[in-house]
């Protein structure tokens, strides 16, 4: 789907009712101050405010200024992006990837059949390639022999992994490690340094390094909030893209509808929210450091440019988190998700152009390069 050809999902909310303009700008700088992060030609999340008087509708901006978001924090940070998680198996993303080589195949082998006979009878084969395959005295066809079992080694790899991430996923349950304290040496705000203390009290054997970093993004929408803005009932045909009430989300919050079943490797649910981190779909990294395996003190650099601080709705939440990586010898990372409430800060946010991921999470921490550490 391109952005350009979606309707944007819009939210008005009344803020209060005043009698004068000079009485309405009063009010609007009590508010968080309005942001926008993407472009209007493709995926963007924006706040504005807008006065209704006589003279019509004003759209006002609210001067930046240092302040903080008091809600109450999603359902969905608490349930699934705060704790422990591990990492996938990267067998998901070389199968996914096997598909779309199976299915290509797949096609051309199709083709090249309806098209054999006619290559036959002008000579431009001697005889039928594709015709059959015999094993004793049967004859098989052709893709069933050679294309069929190529299709299903995407879904035996999966097997695979699926079966392995459940004895990770077990095995970390069994013994799961002490939580870091960690200590914010100064105010947390979206442009300036962060800094904090972590300590782990006892590091396990096989732990190697640390790595630590804070991110930003946008969490998807509430699935129950997007169905009311699109006039339809929650219990109601989702429009395309959405898909119906997954049974393991029994609580409102949890889900956008975006999941379809590939989405997701196996989990154990024993784990509130799963042991897997879900992606943001657009984000941006702040500054990445190394620390000791019983931790230390970090300054971490803010994501450039600009991200606005902390906010929570229903359609549009802008959520920020501190990440610690822990390298083991055996069994892949360990992540430290430490949800943050972050002060809007004195600069103007603009972000033209955020990172947009996709929205498996066998995507959501992957390593790539120094800049970009992980898409999560």
């Amino acid at each position: 789907m391109i952005p350009k050809r979606l309707q944007p999902l819009k939210q008005e909310q009344v803020i209060g009712e005043v009698e004068t303009l000079e009485d309405a700008q009063e009010l609007i700088e009590q508010q968080l101050p309005t942001f926008k992060v993407g472009k209007d030609d493709g995926w963007y999340a924006e706040r504005r405010i807008h006065i209704e008087g006589p003279d019509g509708d004003i759209e006002s901006k609210i001067d930046s200024k240092v302040k903080m978001e008091t809600r109450e924090v999603p359902l969905a940070i608490e349930r699934q992006r705060t704790g422990w998680y591990l990492r996938p198996n990267p067998i998901h993303r070389y199968a996914r990837s096997l598909v779309s080589f199976a299915v290509a195949l797949l096609l051309v082998a199709l083709l090249f059949q309806t098209l054999e006979p006619m290559f036959v009878a002008m000579g431009l084969l001697p005889k039928a390639v594709f015709g059959g395959v015999r094993f004793g005295l049967l004859d098989y066809p052709f893709l069933v022999v050679y294309i069929g079992p190529l299709m299903m080694v995407p879904y035996l790899l999966r097997l695979v992994a699926n079966v392995k991430d459940l004895r990770r996923q077990r095995d970390f349950l069994s013994n799961e490690p002490p939580k870091p304290e960690i200590l914010f040496l100064g105010p947390v705000m979206a442009d300036s340094e962060l800094e904090c203390r972590v300590t782990f009290k006892d590091p396990q054997e096989d732990w190697q390094s640390l790595k630590i970093w804070w991110q930003v993004g946008a969490l998807p929408p509430v699935r129950e909030a997007v169905m009311k803005h699109l006039g339809r009932d929650e219990n109601a045909q989702p429009p395309p893209g959405l898909s119906t009430p997954l049974p393991h989300y029994w609580e409102q919050g949890l889900s956008d509808g975006g999941g379809f079943g590939e989405d997701t490797p196996l989990m154990e649910f024993d784990a509130p929210g799963g042991l897997f981190l879900r992606p943001l779909r657009m984000m941006e990294w702040g500054g990445r450091e190394k620390l000791k395996v019983d931790g230390g003190d970090v300054a971490l650099q803010p994501p450039q440019p600009h991200w606005p601080g902390t906010y929570y709705g229903s359609l549009v939440s802008i959520h920020w988190e501190l990440i610690i990586c822990i390298e083991r010898k055996q069994h892949g990372p360990l992540f430290w998700v430490h949800p943050l409430r972050v002060a809007h800060g004195a600069n103007e946010p603009s972000v033209p152009v955020p990172h947009i991921n996709d929205g498996r999470i066998e995507d959501a921490i992957r390593f790539s390069d120094d800049s970009h550490p992980v898409a999560a």
